[in-house]
C-alpha cells in the first residue's frame, strides 16, 4: 500500500473519531435536562413597521409565539413590557419580558410562571437589526410550571371570588343567585370579578361576562325593578386586560385604548381617549394608568348620603382626584 493511501485512510479514521467524539460531548446535554426543566432561547426579528416581534424557542421543538408578542416602536426607555402567557404543551410556562435600553437595544428576558425573572448572557437585540431575520438569545434553563391544579390569580367582588387555574379554567365561589359564579367553560388568561356579575379573557383576546346584567332601582312605593344595562355585554374585539365594577365592566384593547360598556350613570363608561396600560373599574367610577404612568380616573367623585327626611345629598369624596407622579398598578 503506497504512503498516499496509508495517509488518506488516516485521516478518514480520525474524522470518524472527531465525529463520534463531537456527538458524545452533545450527549450528556440533552440528558442533563430534568423532567421539572426545560431549555430554549429568546428569538426576535424586526418587522417592516419598525416594531420588533418576539417569541420562545424551546430546544429542539418548534418556535412558540405567545399572542401578545410585538414590541412598540415609542416603548419608554427602561421600562419593562410583558408578553402573553407562553405555551408549551397546554401549559403556561412564563412570559417574555422586553425593555428598551438608552442606546436603543432592546433587551430581553424571561420570567417564569414560577420563579423570578432569568436573564441570558446574550439577550440584546440591536438597533440596527435586519428585517424578518429572527436572532436567538443563548440558551436558558427555566423550571417546569406548577401543576395543574394549582392558581395563578385570584380576584375577589362583592359576594363572590373567582380563581384562575393554571390550566386556563375559571372557577368561582360565594353568592350564586345571580349566576356571577357560573363560569363558562374553557381557557382564560384573566378573571375580574364584579358586584354581581363576572368576566374573563380567553386565550383569543375576547372578553366574556357572567351573571347579573341590571341594576336595581327602588320605587317611591318601596317597589323595585330591575333595568337592563349591559355590564356583561362585552363587546368583540380582541382585549389584553379586563376589569369588572359594579354595573360596568371595561377591556383594554391591543392598541392601550380602553373601551367600557354598561351602566354609565356616572359618566364611569366615559373612557378617555389615549393610550393606557391598565385599567379597574369599580362602583360609580374607573381608574387607569397612562403610557407615561400617570393614573387618570372618571366617574363619580362623591358617594350619597340619605338624610333623616329621606333625601339624598352627594358629598365629595376624592375618588377620581388620583395623585400626580408614575405609577405601575391601579
Amino acid at each position: 500500500m503506497s504512503n498516499p493511501t496509508r495517509r488518506m485512510i488516516a485521516l478518514a479514521a480520525l474524522a470518524v473519531a472527531i465525529i463520534a467524539a463531537a456527538v458524545a460531548l452533545e450527549l450528556p446535554s440533552a440528558a442533563a435536562q430534568s423532567d421539572d426543566e426545560q431549555t430554549g432561547r429568546i428569538v426576535a426579528q424586526r418587522l417592516a413597521d419598525g416594531r420588533t416581534e418576539f417569541g420562545w424557542q424551546p430546544t429542539g421543538a418548534a418556535r412558540v409565539l405567545p399572542r401578545a408578542r410585538y414590541f412598540p416602536t415609542d416603548a419608554r426607555v427602561d421600562r419593562w413590557l410583558n408578553s402573553s402567557p407562553v405555551e408549551v404543551d397546554g401549559a403556561q410556562i412564563g412570559r417574555i419580558n422586553a425593555r428598551l435600553r438608552d442606546d436603543g437595544r432592546i433587551e430581553f428576558g424571561f420570567t417564569p410562571t414560577d420563579g423570578e425573572r432569568i436573564l441570558p448572557p446574550s439577550r440584546y437585540f440591536p438597533r440596527d437589526a435586519r428585517v424578518d431575520r429572527w436572532l436567538r438569545s443563548t440558551e436558558i434553563t427555566i423550571s417546569a410550571p406548577p401543576t395543574a391544579t394549582g392558581f395563578v390569580a385570584v380576584s375577589a367582588g362583592v359576594v363572590h371570588t373567582c380563581g384562575l387555574r393554571v390550566s386556563g379554567a375559571i372557577e368561582c365561589w360565594g353568592e350564586k343567585k345571580w349566576g356571577a359564579t357560573d363560569a363558562p367553560a374553557g381557557r382564560f388568561t384573566a378573571v375580574s370579578a364584579g358586584a354581581r356579575h363576572s368576566c374573563g379573557l380567553r386565550e383569543s383576546g375576547a372578553i366574556e361576562c357572567w351573571g347579573d346584567n341590571t341594576i336595581t332601582f327602588v320605587e317611591a312605593d318601596g317597589e323595585s325593578r330591575e333595568i337592563p344595562t349591559g355590564q356583561t355585554d362585552a363587546p368583540a374585539g380582541s382585549f389584553t386586560a379586563v376589569s369588572a365594577g359594579e354595573e360596568h365592566s371595561c377591556g383594554l384593547r391591543e392598541s392601550g385604548a380602553i373601551e367600557c360598556w354598561g351602566d354609565n350613570q356616572d359618566g364611569q363608561t366615559d373612557a378617555p381617549t389615549d393610550s393606557f396600560s391598565a385599567v379597574a373599574a369599580n362602583r360609580r367610577h374607573t381608574c387607569a394608568i397612562r403610557e407615561s404612568g400617570a393614573i387618570e380616573c372618571w366617574g363619580s367623585n362623591t358617594v350619597t348620603l340619605f338624610g333623616a327626611d329621606g333625601e339624598s345629598r352627594e358629598i365629595p369624596t376624592g375618588q377620581t382626584d388620583a395623585p400626580a407622579g408614575s405609577f405601575t398598578a391601579v
